[in-house]
């Protein structure tokens, strides 16, 4: 019967971590906004569901201690972060998902330093708590005005109330009824749950159908956008458009001599420099290591490529920068925006295995 139970709350993860997955989940996801964060921190909460479940299937075919101590440490993490993410999307002061998992890690420990029950009862006391405060964030504004939101509150704070009275049940009788059949049993405890995922997975796709899904601005996503409807705007109007690839080609070497952000630094201001010289062209940085510039076929590549190199040249004071790095160039004239899209993807996945 237990196994059974755990099946069932291990498959109901499962299930809300591909809805997730499939319905907003990106590869590589750089959006940015709030059905992005609601990806981020209800996702993993699935996913530490996910292994809750296999943690108590194995510590019930005899894993010992260790899946216990697993089990109870992704089964707070797990609640916490749809806490966490509640938050986030009431745009509140933030709790990441390293403070949450921090949390878990402390249970994980401490499970092998107490005896098992009480870990138990921790764990149970910890999920109460997350339980009670992920209800009322979702019954908070903004949030709470989404639909969705009120079957969130309700679902976790029944869940809170059903772990609070496991608690007062062994206040007054002891642990006896957590090991014998019955409402707050081991088995009872894992069909709970399995039924609190499932609803917590249908009140997230209702709020996910009506968050934000437009990237925020900053972002290269955001970047990647506004690239593509500028050079659909050049080519209906034009019939073509010129596509400017602009790269520091020591900028790995200012990455390893200084740091990352210094490196980001001086890719932004090679982006700026391109609006100061440029102002009528649309830039992006829809990649980590180039400046993408969309310019009618109009304007000279020779006279965009020093206009841009002095407006370079003028910002390097205000990085503290003696030498001008040099800058690389290169300009393609294209009469759709499929080629554009291509070229992004091709940074993307260049960037991508360099940071591997």
């Amino acid at each position: 019967m237990i196994l059974l139970a755990l099946f069932s709350a291990i498959t109901a993860a499962g299930v809300a971590l591909a809805i997730l997955l499939l319905a907003y989940g990106r590869p590589e996801d750089d959006r940015g906004g709030a059905r992005a964060e609601m990806v981020r921190y209800f996702g993993m909460a699935a996913f530490a569901a996910l292994l809750c479940g296999a943690m108590n299937a194995l510590e019930t075919a005899g894993g010992g201690v260790a899946a216990a101590a697993s089990g109870n440490a992704t089964n707070v993490m797990s609640v916490g972060l749809l806490w966490a993410g509640a938050r986030h999307l009431n745009h509140r002061r933030a709790v990441g998902a390293i403070g949450i998992a921090a949390v878990g890690i402390f249970l994980l420990g401490l499970t092998f330093l107490i005896p098992l029950e009480n870990a138990t009862l921790l764990k149970t006391a910890g999920l109460g708590v997350f339980a009670v405060m992920g209800a009322l964030e979702c019954a908070r504004r903004p949030l709470g005005d989404l639909r969705g939101s009120r079957l969130l509150a309700w679902t976790l704070g029944l869940y809170a109330a059903y772990n609070l009275t496991r608690l007062i049940v062994v206040a007054v009788v002891g642990t006896a009824p957590l090991l014998e059949p019955g409402p707050i049993s081991a088995e009872a405890t894992a069909l709970v749950s399995a039924v609190t995922i499932a609803l917590v997975s249908i009140g997230t796709v209702r709020v996910g159908r009506q968050l934000d899904d437009r990237p925020s601005p900053g972002t290269r996503a955001h970047d990647r956008g506004v690239l593509r409807r500028e050079t659909a705007r050049l080519i209906g109007a034009h019939g073509s458009a010129r596509i400017t690839l602009v790269q520091l080609p020591e900028l790995d070497l200012i990455r390893t001599a200084h740091s990352v952000a210094h490196g980001r630094e001086m890719l932004r201001a090679a982006a700026g420099a391109v609006d100061d010289a440029l102002p009528e062209v649309v830039t992006g940085l829809p990649g980590r290591d180039t400046v993408f510039a969309v310019s009618p076929v109009s304007v000279e590549t020779d006279w965009i490529e020093s206009a841009v190199r002095r407006a370079f040249a003028r910002r390097m004071p205000s990085l503290d920068c003696v030498d001008v790095p040099d800058l690389l160039f290169e300009h393609r004239v294209i009469r759709s925006v499929d080629p554009l899209s291509s070229l992004m993807r091709t940074a993307r996945q260049r960037v991508s295995r360099a940071d591997r």
